[in-house]
């Protein structure tokens, strides 16, 4: 199908005829594409904002249309020779799925094929930070389907992110949707099973609305949903050997702190990642591959790494995780636990005083959706190193968890959804 888009400003009342057509990603003729099948009958595959012809105007209105900028999408045939060296980085694929929520309700959902959206200047999400947003993944199994893992884990999460910000929930059975057409509509572009690779999927709600401050609250909302192919987070593009076999090495970051006792750490609110910039990047430039933050009232208990989970195995057995109502509980990590427990491990969530309890850890790792299981092999704090050289227990948890993900073990917890066959030129 075609969207109409207008090209130039109309002002005056004069609108200007200068017009493109856009090809929707559902119309398109990829190499090795799916049928452009929408996952729900009322899904619409539709219109740009902003990119209808301008409304009628009075003679003494001005009138302003938007086009988005130009940008190339990617194809298949790009990606042939890359399933195994992706990377973890945006590629522009067929489009992305949006809802909207205005006048107290959601609406049926649209297909979007451009990476753009028409904002207002004054939204809430750009002035005060009303956000957040999920991560998971969808896999190429060995039967030929293509699965997402635990969505409505993530959907539950994502709620509770809302009510922390004041924003209207989506529905489980809206999210489930909303990322399921989001796979189905770019489904060419999951990588093959078999590959070190499955397609990143990010789902974000926030305040599109105006809001001019705390009060009143915006009242319109968008929820939408974007898909990558990617590798690991701790990747990079043709990666040989990707950190997270090889292991990172972390700093303990003392001038700065993640969240706040009682604030929004334990949700996933964009904020939280702001805060973690300037140190992590103070961090790499002194070597290290990320950054530990301990809690904001003593700089005592261990909280996580930059964007993940801190996971650890003492020299008894046992899986050892941080209990803080300032951490986000990562969804990879309540899966892990589950396995560790399915092993016989004994599983702890608990406080972890660093100094008194770090050196009683065998095994380090970073947890969550992009990165699964990234082995830490070294922690620094001040002049001291800790060194953790075995990863033998979380790895073997992850190549558990990994199997699952792409139907290669048993799913005896029912984590894994269904989407679609994979095309069949893959």
């Amino acid at each position: 199908m075609f969207c109409r888009l207008p090209r130039v400003a109309s002002t005056h009342g004069r609108a200007l005829a200068n017009r493109i057509s856009l090809r929707a990603a559902a119309s398109r003729s990829l190499p090795g594409a799916a049928p452009a099948v929408s996952a729900t009958s009322n899904f619409a595959d539709v219109e740009l904002p902003g990119m209808n012809p301008p409304p009628s105007t009075k003679l003494d209105e001005e009138v302003y249309s938007f086009l988005t900028p130009s940008f190339r999408k990617t194809t298949v045939a790009d990606l042939s020779d890359k399933w195994d060296s992706l990377g973890f980085q945006i590629r522009p694929l067929n489009g992305y799925v949006r809802y909207t929520h205005s006048n107290g309700s959601w609406d049926v959902g649209q297909f979007v094929p451009a990476p753009y959206i028409l904002l207002h200047i004054n939204s809430g999400a750009l002035h005060y930070g009303v956000s957040c947003f999920e991560g998971l993944k969808a896999f190429a199994c060995k039967d030929g389907m293509v699965r997402m893992m635990n969505p409505a884990l993530n959907a539950a999460r994502m709620q509770k992110g809302a009510v922390k910000l004041r924003m209207p929930q989506v529905p489980t059975e809206m999210f489930v949707q909303g990322v399921k057409e989001a796979v189905l509509r770019n489904v060419e572009f999951v990588p093959p099973y078999g590959n070190r690779a499955s397609m990143y999927i990010r789902p974000l709600l926030f305040a599109s609305g105006p809001m001019l401050g705390l009060a009143p609250l915006a009242e319109e909302y968008t929820f939408f949903v974007t898909v990558l192919p990617a590798g690991t987070y701790f990747s990079k593009a043709g990666d040989a050997a990707p950190q997270v076999e090889t292991g990172i090495d972390a700093m303990v970051m003392e001038e700065h702190d993640r969240a706040a006792p009682c604030g929004t750490g334990a949700v996933k609110a964009a904020g939280n990642y702001a805060a973690d910039l300037e140190p992590v990047h103070q961090a790499k430039e002194q070597g290290y591959g990320t950054t530990l933050y301990l809690d904001a009232k003593e700089h005592r208990y261990v909280e996580e790494f930059s964007v993940c989970n801190f996971v650890g195995i003492t020299r008894d057995g046992r899986y050892v995780t941080p209990k803080s109502d300032a951490i986000l509980a990562s969804t990879t990590n309540r899966m892990l636990q589950q396995l560790a427990v399915d092993e016989g491990l004994i599983v702890e969530q608990r406080p972890i005083d660093f100094d008194k309890e770090i050196e009683d850890f065998v095994e380090v790792g970073m947890v969550g959706t992009a990165a699964v299981v990234v082995r830490v092999k070294s922690i620094t704090r001040g002049s001291r190193i800790y060194n953790f050289d075995s990863f033998s227990t979380l790895s073997g948890l992850r190549e558990k968890f990994t199997a699952i993900q792409c139907g290669e073990h048993p799913d005896v917890h029912n984590w894994m959804v269904d989407v679609c066959p994979m095309p069949a030129s893959k």
